[in-house]
């Protein structure tokens, strides 16, 4: 089976696109990853052992400006230059999760007729997957409330590919390191791949309000916000059971995950389904300029699966998350509710999910 992925620009396509390669090399597939030379994917792509080809692609800007035309000029030639590669590599299928550095390959690919699949992260999906999902064998799903975007398509819930490590450190196949250790629960704040300066900071004056409270925290910042955190942490004098990380690797992040009692986070698709993965309750602090406000519409399915709380960024202060904060751990039962309700609603199997429907392309070919 040859397979061709694509998708980037962010960490939220590329690590469902990575996870599903490595599941298919380890079944012994020939994979090639397609994806932009600006984004994160080659090097992620490189890390692992992935051949990559990387085109100059970029966001489409406005047309009718300067920077519409590069844009869309860009497009094309990555375009050309994408049916080049698959000509050439002679993919079975093509599986894309979407974003900018997608959008070449896939259109490529409808003009070869090759057979591709869609994966939708969000529950309002991209305009990328929008536009190619008429001519996908598949749209691939996290959420349940995606299916309504794709009507006459054929749509089926997989589920994310997370990462390997976090998922086995969750299934408990794995040791998971150092724990964090004490009795006391463990707040995890954590901003996303690029860090938070709103959680950074509301984070830091919450757990002054909340001093006299046996907890301790974990704060993630993010790389580039880590100095500037250490030191709102000096001049606040914050006690000294609050740990600052700029950046988790997969095994600490999985023990972080393990040991925490409540997330305060983004909510992106990828960190659902990690919180997912380990059961863990949150607080859901949308970023309020993602596309489309997909973030606020992921974290209203947590909110109704009763697995999260939704704090507004607009709202939030250190009252409001201390308060929200204490709701979780102080009701033992509204937890394992949480955690019944997340149980349900992940897909541990979701790589598996996505490689039985590509490796039907292969098996409708020979026939």
């Amino acid at each position: 089976m040859k397979l061709v992925v694509t998708g980037g620009g962010t960490g939220g396509h590329v690590f469902p696109a990575l996870e599903t390669a490595r599941a298919a090399l380890a079944s012994g597939w020939s994979v090639n990853y397609l994806g932009s030379v600006r984004g994160i994917e080659g090097a992620q792509a490189e890390a692992i052992g992935l051949p990559f080809c990387g085109f100059a692609v970029e966001p489409l800007a406005r047309m009718m400006t300067p920077k519409g035309w590069r844009s869309a000029i860009k497009m094309l030639r990555a375009m050309k230059q994408a049916q080049v590669k698959l000509i050439e590599t002679r993919p079975d299928a093509v599986f894309s999760t979407g974003g900018y550095a997608s959008a070449p390959v896939v259109q490529a690919a409808r003009r070869l007729r090759i057979p591709y699949w869609l994966h939708e992260q969000n529950t309002v999906p991209g305009r990328t997957n929008r536009m190619l999902s008429r001519d996908a064998r598949a749209v691939c799903t996290v959420f349940e409330s995606s299916k309504s975007w794709f009507p006459g398509c054929t749509v089926v819930r997989t589920g994310m590919p997370i990462r390997r490590e976090l998922r086995e450190s969750a299934q408990g196949r794995l040791p998971l390191g150092q724990n964090l250790g004490s009795p006391s629960p463990i707040v995890l704040v954590m901003g996303g791949s690029q860090g938070s300066v709103a959680l950074n900071d509301v984070a830091l004056a919450t757990a002054v309000r909340m001093a006299a409270t046996e907890v301790q925290w974990l704060h993630i910042t993010g790389t580039g916000h880590f100095d500037s955190t250490m030191e709102s942490l000096r001049k606040l004098a914050v006690r000294s059971d609050y740990a600052v990380r700029a950046y988790l690797g997969a095994e600490e992040m999985a023990a972080a995950l393990f040991s925490c009692s409540v997330a305060v986070c983004r909510s992106g698709a990828g960190t659902l389904a990690e919180l997912a993965a380990f059961r863990k309750p949150s607080v859901l602090v949308p970023y309020p300029h993602a596309f489309a406000d997909h973030q606020t519409a992921n974290a209203h399915e947590f909110a109704r699966l009763g697995a999260a709380e939704i704090l507004p960024q607009s709202e939030l202060m250190a009252a409001s998350l201390e308060v929200r904060i204490h709701a979780w751990l102080n009701d033992p039962v509204r937890q394992e509710q949480a955690e019944r309700a997340l149980a349900a609603w992940d897909t541990p199997d979701s790589t598996d999910r996505i490689l039985g429907l590509l490796g039907n392309a292969q098996a409708r070919a020979v026939a």
